[in-house]
């Protein structure tokens, strides 16, 4: 009998361990990579680190790579260039006299061998002759390869880097990670290059103007050339590329991003504070490019809890509730109110990225239009309930009595002549 005891607890200890792992796998699988989101342009708001998290550390520099990651972004953007001897390291400038102490005569990265750059060591922050020196040193590309953070990796270099780029991505397997900001090329040229490679390449288009014909053939271009994603950017305080013209363009079919570390990149965007990501957000861009990451990815998390509640009271007031079938013109009224509203949180619900402050709108309007009809039900039921004023109905009635004080005064005028 023990041992049959012994069998069956064994078994059952299996059973456990395969079901673990089940889960484990399945929910793997059912989870999309960020390979996945990045190109799907109804994925959730991205949030991309510029240069890194670079407080605290240094731009461009490992520990800045280490320390977006940790407070949450997505997307790290880096710059690549590439030195005398042909490795390609992490800088922003042509040269490394704002970002690195310890350079002599000769300050340009394509003069120095990467022995010689190694050597030298990062300044603070962004960098500056006031910032303070740091232990850090300018990194490899390939160093930041060998580590396989879990992000993607936004890559500003020159076009003529993208091949090198491809390659070293491809010896340490990480195609699926790397996005090539690859600036504004040719349609022809970068379609041209995607077909060539034999893993398709994340891409990133970048226009910047305020025309909006020139912005929304550039958008179609990037899409027409397979590109997942575009940047926009704009110095006018009109901001027309961000208008409803050229996002309706993008919407559904490729990913936007604002620069919003650089605000005046954004138009009438002026600061790198979640008041300006909800309003870019909210004129459709899905990706910020941020100096301020933790705060923009409490802002995001936020955004899916609201969203999480939009979903929960859908499914009350909508899902489980049908409209009753009344007949009085204020009914009418409620009515429509309540389906727009539904409508609002069905687009809120469908699309991944989504404006807090949209969110929270949707949910309020959708509770009162429910509120609306059930506090009245006894009154729309009977059919008592009156027409309701209507800035509308209030303009189309005065239209009317203009219309017909017009005509009195027409005809008393010609009675008047005869």
């Amino acid at each position: 009998m023990f041992r049959l005891k012994k069998m069956t607890a064994a078994f059952l200890a299996v059973l456990f361990l395969c079901g673990c792992f089940a889960v484990t796998v399945f929910g793997a699988e059912n989870e999309p990579t960020l390979r996945e989101v990045y190109e799907d342009p109804y994925g959730r708001t991205l949030c991309a680190a510029r240069k890194g998290y670079w407080r605290g550390t240094a731009e461009n520099s490992l520990e800045a790579v280490r320390a977006a990651v940790d407070a949450g972004a997505d997307i790290v953007e880096l710059d690549v260039k590439k030195t005398k001897d042909g490795v390609l390291v992490l800088m922003a400038d042509d040269t490394v006299t704002r970002t690195c102490v310890g350079y002599g005569d000769t300050t340009a990265v394509s003069e120095l061998t990467y022995d010689e750059i190694a050597q030298f060591r990062l300044r603070s922050g962004e960098g500056g002759v006031k910032a303070a020196e740091t232990t850090y040193h300018v990194p490899s590309l390939e160093s930041v390869f060998r580590e396989k953070q879990d992000c993607l990796y936004l890559l500003d270099a020159d076009w003529s880097l993208c091949e090198e780029i491809y390659s070293l991505a491809e010896q340490y397997d990480m195609l699926d990670s790397v996005i090539f900001a690859v600036g504004n090329v040719k349609k022809s040229t970068l379609t041209e290059w995607i077909d060539s490679c034999g893993v398709k390449p994340m891409t990133m288009t970048y226009f910047k103007g305020n025309v909006i014909f020139s912005a929304i053939s550039y958008v179609n271009d990037s899409v027409e050339a397979g590109a997942q994603g575009i940047t926009l950017a704009t110095k006018v305080p009109s901001g027309v590329v961000f208008g409803s013209k050229v996002m309706g363009k993008a919407d559904g079919r490729i990913r936007t991003m604002a620069n919003t570390a650089q605000p005046e990149l954004c138009g009438t965007i002026r600061e790198d504070t979640e008041v300006w990501w909800d309003e870019l957000i909210a004129c459709g861009c899905s990706i910020i490019l941020t100096d301020s990451v933790p705060e923009l990815t409490d802002y995001i998390r936020d955004c899916e809890v609201k969203k999480e509640a939009l979903r929960e009271k859908y499914g009350e007031l909508v899902e489980n509730w049908s409209l009753p079938d009344l007949k009085s013109d204020k009914y009418l009224d409620y009515k429509l109110a309540y389906n727009n509203a539904v409508s609002s949180a069905e687009k809120l619900l469908r699309d991944g990225s989504s404006a807090r402050s949209d969110i929270v709108t949707a949910t309020y309007e959708l509770q009162k239009a429910y509120d609306d009809i059930q506090n009245n039900y006894a009154e729309l039921e009977k059919g008592t309930a009156g027409m309701t004023v209507t800035p509308v109905r209030v303009a189309l009635c005065i239209a009317a009595v203009a219309a017909v004080v017009a005509v009195e005064i027409f005809f008393y005028k010609r009675k008047k002549k005869v």
